[in-house]
């Protein structure tokens, strides 16, 4: 005979922590995300942030963050992002993994990139009970290189600071010198190509990130005016999209592309890739190049400067397309995710 025990009722929500990286200068995306609906969570479940003590350099640090993870109690541990070894320290049943994208897989070469992938996205998509990645692109990445993801990962996007909306702004005519807005620095970010590729144009390049000598040395030589802010708070990053005119995001490789939709929120015109993810984030709301053609990069960007009724209607468009980012929306998804599991 088989006996059932009956669920015990209790009016104490669900408790949920949200496991993030140790934190980093430079590093915040992914907890801009959750610190977005971590409040709108908050009116169904008990939620704490929580984040490992150690960045995850070296196996000693790994270790220690594997057992700082194993000691958290929670109806629901969600493994946010870029410590994704973690989920193997969390009982299975009650794991969320999110992956936002493959790139620090894709930097590494032979044997410790084997190594890396079995324990950084094999073992914990394996072991986690649910796992989401934040676009179709990414899913269909993980899907094609582990086994154990097809079928398993559901699509939960980013979604996009209310802060932007609540700045929006008109587009501004008849600019002397519009500001065009780069976010971020990195290899993947095609700053360099971006800056070639306006050279000699009537226009300000701002850009968000870290400088190399390098760049430094080549945005010195174009003929270019340009300036360049580091670590920004939250805060001061809409300020920066809220004097700015447009934004080139012209990146190589994304898991995502949150400037896409922060910038569409905030009202500013949009020029990206034509490549997965950032074409399909950014929907109809954009104008799209080639991120590795110079010259297809300098056209888009002397189209838009010079007509203020493309400017006008990629922003209306744009305002349109970031609403189903909003962070409402990514917050339900996760709570249904949560419920399922608690």
């Amino acid at each position: 005979m088989l006996y059932f025990s009956r669920p015990i009722m209790t009016n104490k929500p669900p408790v949920i922590i949200l496991l993030m990286r140790h934190e980093s200068p430079g590093y915040y995306s992914i907890e801009r995300l959750f610190e977005c609906i971590a409040p709108l969570l908050a009116k169904s479940f008990k939620v704490r942030a929580v984040r490992v003590p150690c960045p995850s350099s070296g196996l000693l640090r790994c270790v220690r963050n594997l057992i700082f993870t194993a000691r958290l109690r929670a109806d629901v541990i969600h493994v946010t992002g870029d410590i994704y070894y973690c989920a193997l320290a969390i009982p299975r049943r009650r794991c969320v993994l999110t992956i936002h994208d493959l790139c620090s897989l894709n930097r590494l070469m032979g044997a410790r990139k084997r190594v890396f992938s079995m324990f950084w996205y094999s073992l914990p998509i394996r072991w986690a009970s649910r796992v989401t990645a934040i676009s179709e692109e990414t899913r269909k990445h993980l899907e094609f290189r582990f086994k154990a993801a097809r079928g398993k990962v559901q699509l939960i996007p980013n979604c996009v600071d209310e802060a932007f909306g609540r700045n929006n702004r008109p587009v501004r005519d008849n600019i002397r010198e519009p500001q065009l807005l780069q976010v971020g620095t990195g290899l993947n970010k095609n700053l360099e190509r971006v800056a070639l590729a306006v050279s000699g144009l009537p226009l300000h390049l701002r850009i968000i990130g870290p400088l190399t000598d390098d760049q430094r040395a080549l945005l010195g030589s174009a003929d270019l005016s340009w300036s360049s802010v580091g670590r920004l708070s939250a805060e001061k990053l809409v300020l920066e999209y809220k004097n700015s005119d447009a934004l080139v995001f012209a990146s190589t490789y994304e898991g995502f592309g949150l400037p896409i939709i922060e910038a569409q929120a905030i009202g500013l015109p949009v020029i990206t890739s034509n490549i997965p993810p950032m074409n399909t984030v950014a929907g109809d709301a954009a104008l799209f190049v080639d991120p590795y053609d110079e010259s297809d990069i300098r056209s888009a960007v002397e189209r838009l400067i010079h007509s203020f009724d493309l400017m006008r209607r990629l922003s209306d468009k744009g305002k349109l397309n970031a609403g189903q980012f909003g962070a409402k929306v990514v917050a339900d998804l996760y709570a249904d995710l949560y419920l399922r599991k608690t």
